[in-house]
């Protein structure tokens, strides 16, 4: 991540109420080879206390519209397989589960794509 923020690949915003990051939302193009083009929401990191209250909701529509707006037509987002609530959100929202695989270091595990037409 750190290398993300140095390199400025991504558009990254945080949520904050009160004086207190509560998000941060990682956008841009994807580096997914097998879809050219489209936009990916790379990071969603809500804090678990702040979970519930429509952040998530809130920077997954404003990513979506800074898509839109910069003329993307599909979205993408990757989650972990066992994290039931981040695939049971991004499906609420819309995407489906279209592509799945192991992810190897650092992750050791698999990850699950999630896409969505625009």
């Amino acid at each position: 991540m750190k290398r993300d923020f140095v390199q400025k690949r991504l558009s990254e915003y945080v949520w904050e109420e009160n004086g207190q990051v509560l998000a941060l939302l990682s956008i841009g193009d994807t580096a997914d080879v097998d879809a050219p083009g489209a936009f990916e929401v790379w990071r969603i990191y809500i804090d678990p206390a702040a979970r519930g209250g429509g952040i998530g909701t809130k920077l997954l529509s404003f990513a979506e519209k800074q898509a839109r707006e910069q003329g993307y037509t599909d979205m993408l987002i990757w989650a972990f397989r066992g994290n039931i609530s981040a695939l049971t959100f991004y499906q609420k929202h819309g995407y489906r589960v279209d592509k799945e695989e192991y992810m190897g270091q650092p992750y050791e595990t698999y990850g699950v794509r999630l896409s969505k037409k625009l």
